[in-house]
């Protein structure tokens, strides 16, 4: 029998082996449910209940639900409080997975709930974004203005602010962004930059011609014909109409914009006003051509006598300055229950379809108004005055052609 103590040691050495084995899967599992948070099956066996391991699994896996329900429960909370800001907020871990976005940023991106806990770099489509998120993740904190290409929705500017979050929330190398789109900002800031170009440019060429006409009268006004002279004074007369035309619209313009005083509403004034800006420029519709048309449907509704004015002054301005080879001007009136409705319409050759949309915008051009010495305020006036009023304008072209400006003032 000398085989039998080499049995026994083996059949130790076995169950030492098999005992090791249960002990590490045991601890392996304690490991993943402790540090990472991740419950699996939990290991069984006789040596588990021998070793009384089933009341600590229980507490371990308690432990981690709690912890579960906890970082859930935060999350939420962050949500509801992101929830009611304006800005866009986001927040990306660290495998660039989106983690968190308040509604403003769902509309920012288009984002869907289902895009949380994928990848951001597609659904950013900005590849200065995602370098944005690569310097925060090793500076702490930056910012950047960004260009979002958002097809089918149109490209919008945002102003990017983003730091480190935190790591118990969101896990190691996760940031937090603060986005406000600043589109308009953008827009305006170029508006302003070609509105300065363009002034400067307007003010230029008159005071040049100004300068240089009063200069030949001063010197040489005993030599001049008659007639040169009097050709001279017509340029100077005509420079000085430029300037003083440009000068007036933005001063309209400040007007409206600092106006907080109650405006004086009287009846029928906007039908005053058609009359009587028509007959003003009767005779140089006259003389460039362009009959100009009233049909003005009988109406009591009021608005301020001087802005309704200023309103009709701009859109006839406007349509013989604009509208190249027009020979009618039309103003027509309707009137509604909830109040007047006022077209001006030319058929001259309109305007491209690209530019309606910026029209009313201020300081914007169109080409033909630069090659016309336009100032690009015109248009912008009359917008202040109908929503100064608690109205409204549109454009659009008319057909055959032309162009139909369309303003909607309410009943008081």
């Amino acid at each position: 029998m000398t085989w039998l103590p080499w049995i026994i040691l083996a059949l130790v050495i076995s169950f030492t082996l098999w005992c090791a084995a249960e002990l590490g899967r045991s601890v392996l599992w304690a490991r993943q449910a402790l540090l990472r948070g991740e419950i699996k099956k939990r290991p069984r066996g006789w040596l588990i209940n021998w070793l009384g391991f089933e009341s600590l699994y229980s507490a371990i896996e308690g432990r981690s639900l709690t912890e579960g329900e906890i970082n859930s429960a935060a999350a939420k909370r962050i949500e509801t409080l992101l929830a009611p800001l304006t800005d866009a907020v986001l927040v990306v871990d660290a495998k660039d997975l989106l983690r968190l976005a308040n509604p403003a940023a769902k509309t920012l991106f288009n984002l869907t709930e289902s895009d949380l806990g994928e990848s951001v770099v597609p659904l950013v489509r900005s590849a200065d974004f995602i370098d944005l998120v690569r310097r925060v993740r090793r500076e702490g904190r930056a910012g950047e203005t960004i260009l979002l290409h958002r097809a089918p929705l149109a490209d919008a500017w945002i102003q990017a602010a983003g730091a480190r979050t935190d790591p118990e929330a969101f896990g190691e190398g996760a940031v937090i962004f603060v986005l406000t789109e600043v589109t308009a900002l953008k827009r305006l800031q170029a508006m302003e930059r070609e509105f300065v170009t363009n002034v400067s440019h307007d003010l230029r060429t008159p005071v040049t011609i100004l300068r240089g006409y009063a200069e030949t009268l001063a010197d040489d006004h005993e030599k001049m014909s008659p007639a040169d002279r009097t050709r001279f004074l017509q340029k100077i007369v005509g420079s000085v109409g430029r300037l003083q035309g440009l000068v007036e619209g933005l001063l309209a313009l400040a007007s409206l914009e600092s106006s907080t005083d109650q405006m004086l509403r009287e009846p029928q004034a906007l039908h005053k006003a058609c009359r009587e800006v028509a007959e003003e420029f009767d005779a140089r519709c006259r003389a460039a051509g362009v009959a100009l048309e009233l049909k003005l449907e009988a109406s009591e509704a009021a608005a301020d006598p001087v802005q309704a004015r200023r309103l009709i002054q701009n859109l006839i301005e406007n349509a013989l300055a604009h509208a190249a080879g027009a020979t009618r001007i039309s103003i027509t009136t309707h009137t509604k229950p909830t109040g007047v409705i006022l077209e001006v319409e030319d058929n001259g050759a309109g305007v491209a379809p690209s530019e309606i949309s910026r029209l009313f915008d201020r300081f914007y051009r169109t080409d033909k108004s630069r090659r016309a010495g336009g100032s690009g305020l015109g248009l912008s006036i009359v917008r202040q005055v109908a929503e100064l009023h608690g109205g409204s304008v549109v454009a659009e072209n008319a057909r055959p052609h032309g162009l139909r400006v369309t303003v909607t003032l309410p009943q008081i």
